[in-house]
């Protein structure tokens, strides 16, 4: 469950005017953003998607809404106003909140509690979730871990595993150099839609391809994770094929199987959407957007399919077109109809 948004949603159906300065909110069907406690027509929350600052609604394709005018400075009450203050430090770097609180005129408990209240989570967890993005973004820039680590706010290596760790799948080392200390062991299949492919860290599975040529899946393999040891482990990982087999089939759920997957936390957000859609049934690209609350990012999702790198696991394959034709497919239309059809075969009623 998405705490801070579910406690937004409350604050937009409530009009809560006392957190009108905290964050705005887009809705797709008008293309316009609001502020909390916005007098015009509640929105649908299906059609409503959230966003920490204007700027970021303006990005995001919506104008401003002319009832409510959230473009423009608002006064707010003074433990408002140092709350709002503390989530914009917070975006940007480490913040003592004891020295921030004191600043403000606050004692940090007092702060903290006002903060919890407004924001609807922790001070405290919503700076690890900066923390995991500033690491995420520097990592990619292929710096040394241990200063990516510091840039992003941790205090210490251990902290950096502890919390931050968990965030990118593999540890913040591996993630940076492709792998690099990891073992992945891999397993594949003949099935009658090709050659399956699938590996996995210690964690969860981490790659599934299809393809007719199983040279050319390890190969693809390889240049996936470049600097991990590879191994073949067919005996090890002969329930994760029994699973892929049965899935296949038609018969199987790997909806279930434990993930060792990185990416953008939209393409996580269509992933997690994905594993939800039941064998036997189909969501077009435009349900799928609604789903994650992005009704308007409807091609974002399809580019977000198109980039799984777990085939079955994460069944990108039940998403069609509006008017019901397949559309693509990583792996080939033929593949995609043929595991729809065994789908639907063997739905439950």
């Amino acid at each position: 469950m998405d705490t801070l948004n579910d406690t937004r949603w409350r604050a937009v159906e409530n009009r809560d005017t006392s957190v009108a300065d905290v964050f705005v909110y887009g809705v797709s069907s008008t293309g316009v953003y609001c502020r909390p406690g916005c007098g015009s027509r509640k929105p649908l929350r299906r059609n409503v998607e959230f966003f920490a600052t204007p700027g970021d609604a303006v990005d995001a394709g919506y104008r401003a809404c002319r009832r409510c005018r959230p473009d423009l400075e608002h006064r707010v009450d003074p433990s408002l106003g140092a709350v709002v203050s503390l989530c914009r430090r917070l975006e940007q770097s480490d913040v003592d909140v004891g020295a921030f609180a004191a600043d403000v005129g606050y004692s940090e408990g007092h702060l903290r509690r006002r903060f919890s209240e407004v924001v609807g989570v922790p001070v405290t967890s919503y700076a690890r979730a900066q923390h995991a993005l500033r690491l995420r973004r520097t990592l990619k820039e292929n710096v040394p871990v241990t200063r990516a680590a510091y840039e992003a706010g941790y205090g210490s290596s251990r902290a950096l595993y502890e919390h931050g760790a968990a965030r990118l799948g593999m540890t913040p080392a591996a993630y940076r150099a492709g792998g690099t200390g990891e073992r992945i062991v891999y397993t594949s299949l003949s099935t009658p839609i090709g050659v399956v492919l699938a590996a996995s860290t210690n964690r969860g599975v981490c790659a599934v391809r299809i393809g007719s040529d199983e040279v050319t899946l390890e190969k693809e393999l390889v240049q996936k994770f470049p600097n991990a040891v590879l191994q073949r482990d067919d005996e090890g990982l002969a329930d994760l094929a029994g699973v892929l087999a049965a899935v296949v089939r038609g018969q199987g759920d790997a909806t279930l199987l434990p993930l060792d997957i990185e990416g953008t936390a939209f393409q996580m957000r269509v992933w997690e959407a994905l594993r939800q859609v039941p064998s036997g049934s189909t969501l077009t690209y435009s349900q799928l957007a609604e789903r994650i609350g992005a009704s308007r990012a409807v091609r974002a999702v399809g580019s977000a399919c198109a980039a799984n790198p777990v085939a079955l696991v994460v069944p990108c394959h039940r998403i069609v077109r509006r008017d019901g034709t397949l559309g693509g497919y990583r792996w080939g239309i033929d593949v995609k109809e043929f595991l729809l059809e065994v789908e639907s075969v063997h739905r439950h009623p």
